[in-house]
């Protein structure tokens, strides 16, 4: 079964993309909601649409993935992402921290993404994602990258227990697309004003 990004390729080639979508955030954006529906559903990524506690995928550090989450504090967080997509930088027994990227705008993704790519993924002189630097990424490698402040308002702490849905890892091809998904689902306040607080935590970082 094809899933979103297939469908999306349908309309757009792989090499056009980023040109593209960084011309019209808009005109992309609108183009997937015609795809997809009004609003881009989380079900897209997931089989199973009932809750489904803690039948939890694997989790890899330096990967990307998406899931639904229920957090622990959500009644006294200023706010929160229902459905986050997020790079995981170090696990623990009880969940992982992870660098949430809906909490930047799309043009700040790409921009903190290829920076990642190029100072810790990229495989020397190739263009593949080296995979054995990609499991090394942490959280102080990105303290001592001082061009990746773009990190600094994505950093979370997930829970295994509120996790409310599989796991959904995306496949590195689909990376650079899944910047541009407006999947975010913020609840307590609009997109808008989180990053504004989000630029705001970077010039303060």
């Amino acid at each position: 079964m094809a899933n979103i990004f297939d469908k999306i390729r349908e309309q757009f080639n792989t090499t056009d993309l980023k040109a593209k979508a960084k011309g019209s955030i808009k005109s992309f954006a609108q183009m997937v909601k015609s795809l997809t529906g009004k609003r881009v559903a989380g079900n897209e990524f997931f089989r199973d649409r009932e809750r489904l506690i803690n039948r939890i995928s694997p989790i890899h550090i330096g990967k990307m993935v998406t899931f639904y989450y229920d957090p622990k504090l959500k009644a006294t967080l200023p706010y929160y992402d229902r459905f986050p997509l997020v790079i995981p930088i170090e696990i623990y027994d009880n969940g992982f921290l992870g660098l949430n990227l809906h909490y930047l705008p799309p043009r700040l993704r790409f921009i903190l993404m290829e920076t990642l790519y190029e100072r810790v993924y990229k495989v020397e002189n190739s263009n593949e994602i080296n995979e054995k630097r990609r499991t090394q990424i942490s959280y102080n490698i990105l303290k001592r990258i001082s061009s990746t402040r773009y990190y600094a308002p994505c950093v979370k702490r997930y829970l295994n227990s509120h996790l409310v849905s599989r796991i959904y890892k995306l496949r590195n091809e689909d990376w650079e697309m899944a910047l541009y998904l407006p999947t975010e689902r913020f609840e307590k306040a609009s997109k808008q004003q989180i990053w504004r607080e989000s630029r705001q935590k970077m010039r303060r970082f």
